[in-house]
């Protein structure tokens, strides 16, 4: 077998929000518009190598449809060194409404993939009344809930992933919990276990807003902003 040359990358770390219609479409429709928006801006994105060449994109983490941000992050891997300004200006010409980046940084190639490090997320979420009974979740030692895991409904405990509830007001609040490739909580489980622990009303849920906030990877045990 030939061992591939390795690409040299010179990457922008953006930071792109999402929201309105664009939050209805799936991970792999949201890559396939980034592509093509850097495409059609014609900058010198990487492509991976092999029978089946695809521009070379990491996400930090995949946005569940329906769910807004306003600070998620994405690694574009370019052949040559390009401007943050020029890449934030060339590739916003070419995105659809509801989908911009926001700002980019140009960093040295990373050892570890933008994904692997995720550690914990925040998500915003509005519904009627979360503000005056979410945070009560925080007094128990188990929160037992169901989820769907690889076509099977299963039951879970998610309290270890349940990092902190702040309240904004009655309507609102701000979910911290952990989220990445070893663990993740989604809002819906959330709001689920919500449903069930604390007897917050299932219609309530099911009309929540959610928008993702920040995303953080772990330094020397502490919580640290990736963008």
């Amino acid at each position: 077998m030939t061992m591939q040359k390795h690409q040299k990358q010179y990457v922008q770390r953006a930071v792109f929000t999402r929201k309105g219609a664009l939050s209805y479409i799936g991970h792999l429709d949201l890559m396939r518009t980034f592509e093509r928006a850097i495409r059609r801006a014609e900058l010198p994105i990487l492509y991976s190598q092999g029978y089946n060449p695809r521009p070379m994109m990491v996400f930090a983490l995949p946005l569940g449809v329906g769910i807004h941000t306003e600070g998620d992050v994405v690694d574009v891997p370019m052949s040559v060194p390009v401007d943050p300004d020029e890449f934030i200006s060339k590739v916003n010409a070419e995105l659809p409404v509801d989908l911009k980046i926001l700002s980019s940084i140009s960093i040295p190639e990373p050892k570890d993939s933008l994904m692997s490090i995720v550690a914990a997320a925040d998500y915003r979420i509005e519904a009627n009344g979360i503000g005056t009974v979410a945070s009560k979740i925080l007094d128990f030692e188990e929160v037992i809930t169901t989820k769907k895991s690889k076509g099977k409904i299963i039951t879970v405990d998610i309290r270890d992933l349940i990092l902190d509830v702040n309240t904004i007001d009655d309507d609102s609040i701000v979910l911290k919990v952990a989220a990445g490739s070893s663990k993740n909580l989604r809002p819906d489980v959330f709001m689920n276990a919500l449903c069930s622990s604390v007897n917050y009303d299932k219609e309530s849920a099911l009309d929540a807003t959610v928008t993702r906030t920040a995303l953080y990877c772990n330094c020397e045990g502490k919580l640290v902003g990736i963008a």
